[in-house]
């Protein structure tokens, strides 16, 4: 997979959680870091991205970390 850090990138929610935040704070999502582990999850392997709404910063409370592929929440599309 190419690198997507700095693009835009477009979720949808699939679970509850993901629908609501989608329709809280938009579709459009920026990348601001990638990598194939993280801390919280040490047993689960990504790529992981970390991402923001678009027009937030990255230190805003609503940035996550999202999983490129089987995500329990959203799907980039």
């Amino acid at each position: 997979m190419m690198s997507l850090l700095g693009k835009k990138i477009q979720l949808r929610g699939i679970s509850q959680k993901g629908k609501n935040r989608v329709r809280e704070l938009g579709t459009m999502w920026i990348v601001f870091a990638e990598c194939d582990f993280v801390l919280f999850a040490p047993n689960e392997k990504g790529p992981w991205l970390f991402i923001s709404p678009e027009n937030r910063a990255h230190s805003d409370k609503a940035s996550r970390w999202i999983r490129t592929t089987n995500d329990i929440d959203f799907c980039i599309i």
